[in-house]
């Protein structure tokens, strides 16, 4: 992984998922591929969802090339019969799953409200919030036969701290911090625990955007305490632990992984 800043990469705990069956969706492009190569570098057997076929082969290819135990299945989390049918593939090819990374995510083009298409707002939210919950729900099964289920979310400090322009993006995001919080209450008797990463910028992903315009960088530079873009293996660090078996206490959380950046 890139830390995109020149200092060195800290390795998360050894051992955090080893030997865990972890699915990661949105796993072929940005935040997603980074988390599933991370996973697959720390011992675990990652399941690969994304919708592009040929980006998904790409990544298999990738991972498998450094020894790394990967199934991918390609599918459209807008639909819930496609997602559910993809989990299950990825269930049935290593026998169980015990964690489930929610990263699928989209973004449109930055609009105020009043010029939003209702379109877009309906596609954000179908995707990111809709999505998400779909997810869970096609995991759940799989995640209490587990005995030691995790799911986690990834949200973005945009549902707290949102830009002028982003309504649709900032209402999916605390959509599904909300939802973080009511599965975490549903299910902690099924031995699942529910947690959310809110990411801030980093140079890659939906980040990257912003870390290529000098404009937008020193925006964000400027009201971030750590005066920095974050690095990848920071964030990695945040999913590691919450989809591993180090959490074992900590249910309903929104962990913010941002320098600071929320503190206003």
């Amino acid at each position: 992984m890139t830390a995109g800043t020149g200092q060195p990469v800290v390795a998360p705990p050894a051992g955090a998922v080893a030997d865990r069956v972890v699915v990661v969706t949105g796993a072929s492009r940005g935040v997603g591929r980074d988390l599933a190569r991370v996973f697959a570098d720390h011992g675990a057997r990652v399941g690969l969802l994304a919708r592009s076929r040929d980006a998904l082969d790409d990544l298999t290819g990738t991972l498998t090339a450094d020894g790394a135990d990967v199934f991918a299945a390609a599918c459209d989390v807008g639909e819930p019969d496609s997602l559910a049918g993809a989990v299950d593939a990825v269930a049935g090819h290593f026998g169980r799953i015990d964690s489930v990374v929610v990263n699928a995510g989209i973004s449109p083009v930055a609009r105020r409200a009043h010029h939003l298409p209702i379109e877009a707002w309906h596609d954000v939210l179908a995707v990111n919030l809709t999505g998400g919950f779909v997810t869970a729900r096609a995991a759940y099964p799989h995640l209490a036969r587990s005995g030691h289920g995790r799911l986690v979310f990834t949200t973005s400090v945009m549902a707290a701290t949102p830009r002028r322009g982003l309504s649709a993006y900032a209402a999916s995001k605390a959509g599904l911090e909300g939802l973080t919080r009511a599965l975490a209450a549903d299910w902690a008797g099924d031995g699942i625990l529910v947690n959310a990463v809110a990411p801030g910028f980093f140079d890659t992903g939906l980040g990257a955007a912003f870390h290529t315009s000098q404009r937008l960088r020193e925006q964000v530079v400027g009201r971030t305490p750590v005066a920095r873009f974050g690095r990848a293996d920071e964030l990695a660090a945040a999913f590691l632990f919450l989809a591993g078996d180090a959490c074992g206490y900590l249910t309903g959380q929104v962990l913010a992984v941002d320098g600071g950046y929320g503190l206003g």
